[in-house]
């Protein structure tokens, strides 16, 4: 019996032993987290903010939806210690913003989360300018003033052509703008406006010009020329005696899209001096005036005074052709003392057509120059024509010489005959309209204050 019991015992305390061993294994702890501020407030102008993460597990990380100005360094942190940057941009928005950086456990089945809420007042641009306003001597010229910002600005001029500027923004920080002015031939002082823009606010420079001393009257008249005929447009009406007007359809020339319509008060009329030549819409289509003088002339001085049309599609010129034009274009000859094509504002142009030297071939001979306000003002376009050689100026500057290559050539030099002057406004057509017309543009007028021509 007693042996029964010993046994017994024994199998109880092997039983008992190994199901009674110690577990040894960890506790899986909480995941925790601490956060070294959970407040930023950043900058107006940006920044960027480093803060402190202590982890004990990984956490994701992310910005609310549709903040984007604001930008973190990392999608998650791991378990230790870990320094996120927090980055703004400027604030331009023109109210103050505030977003939530959030950090979510991916351990599964927690829910731990931490967060630190970020806010950004409003920026509110400013600029100054040294000088505060410009000014000009009639002669123009170019002044420099310093801009300080505390952000970017948008530069736009008012659209005056007397003046320019070398930029069309300012950055943060210290910069130089150059604003340049050009001479000013007129009696009467000028003034424009630089206007800067950023986040709604704006701010304007003052520019001025002083009044300057016109050109006299013949000012660029070659010595040993005297007037021999004229047309100042005082009158009421288009003189007939001097000119005569084309009646040409459309596309009849250049595949130009006008109709050319004769002596038409829509297309042709005279106000306080000035002829106007006006392209319009009209039957349909376009209309416009093309007048030639009843008079001829062989060699001589010839000018006019002239402001050109705006708009895409405009071809203004002021150009020469004899009266015998037996050979045909282009052997009969052609002068150009003044075209444009609205396209390329205030480009004007002079060319010199032959059969040797023409715009078919591509041999023609021209002249080309940026005239600042060509198309705000009127300039004065000439020529002076004598058996040696043919020259085009615009305000008394020389732009096109062509000489007389003295070989008795009618392909070279058919310019031994009398021509008359041609005034037109054309649209469109092959180099008016080379790279289309803005229909918004019409209409548009074409004016001349005079026409002379002198000779000795």
């Amino acid at each position: 019996m007693k042996k029964t019991l010993l046994i017994l015992a024994t199998a109880l305390l092997t039983c008992c032993g190994s199901g009674g061993k110690e577990d040894t294994t960890p506790d899986t702890p909480a995941p925790e987290i601490t956060l070294s501020t959970q407040s930023v407030t950043l900058s107006e102008e940006g920044e960027t903010v480093s803060i402190t993460v202590k982890v004990n597990t990984s956490f994701a990380i992310s910005v609310d939806q549709g903040a984007d100005w604001l930008t973190v360094s990392a999608g998650s942190v791991f378990k230790g210690e870990s320094v996120l940057n927090v980055t703004a941009k400027e604030n331009t928005s023109g109210a103050s913003r505030r977003a939530t950086v959030l950090f979510s456990c991916n351990t599964p089945g927690s829910d731990k989360k931490a967060s630190i809420q970020v806010s950004q007042a409003a920026l509110v641009p400013q600029i100054s300018f040294s000088p505060s306003s410009v000014s000009f001597p009639e002669e123009g010229g170019t002044v420099e003033v310093e801009m300080t910002a505390n952000t970017t600005w948008e530069i736009k001029t008012d659209g005056a052509y007397w003046y320019s500027v070398n930029r069309t923004s300012a950055a943060k920080g210290t910069a130089t703008l150059k604003i340049t002015a050009i001479n000013n031939f007129s009696d009467k002082e000028r003034n424009g406006s630089i206007t800067f823009t950023s986040a709604g606010n704006t701010a304007e420079l003052a520019v001025k010009q002083d009044p300057g001393t016109p050109i006299e009257d013949g000012a660029y008249v070659p010595e040993g020329y005297t007037l021999v005929w004229h047309d100042e447009f005082e009158g009421k009406d288009i003189d007939t005696d001097l000119w005569k007007f084309e009646n040409w359809p459309a596309r009849y020339v250049n595949n130009e899209l006008q109709r050319y319509v004769p002596n038409d008060a829509r297309t042709a009329f005279l106000t306080e001096g000035i002829l106007n030549i006006r392209a319009m819409k009209a039957d349909g289509g376009v209309i416009s005036a093309r007048m030639n003088t009843t008079g001829s002339w062989k060699y001589g001085y010839f000018e006019a005074r002239l402001k050109l049309p705006k708009g895409k599609g405009t071809w203004p010129a002021y150009w020469m052709m004899p009266n015998d034009q037996s050979l045909g274009w282009p052997a009969c000859g052609e002068i150009d003392i003044m075209e444009e094509v609205g396209v390329e504002p205030n480009i004007t142009s002079s060319s010199i057509h032959t059969k040797a030297y023409n715009h078919v071939k591509n041999t023609q001979k021209t002249a080309n120059r940026y005239i600042p306000g060509a198309e705000d003002e009127f300039h004065i376009y000439s020529l002076e024509w004598t058996e040696d050689e043919i020259r085009t100026y615009v305000d008394g500057e020389l732009l096109l010489t062509f000489r007389n290559d003295k070989t008795g050539n009618n392909d070279t030099w058919p310019f031994n005959k009398t021509f008359y002057i041609t005034l037109n406004l054309a649209w469109g057509g092959d180099w008016g309209g080379y790279a289309g017309v803005d229909e918004n543009a019409l209409p548009t007028i074409f004016q001349i204050d005079y026409v002379r021509v002198y000779q000795k």
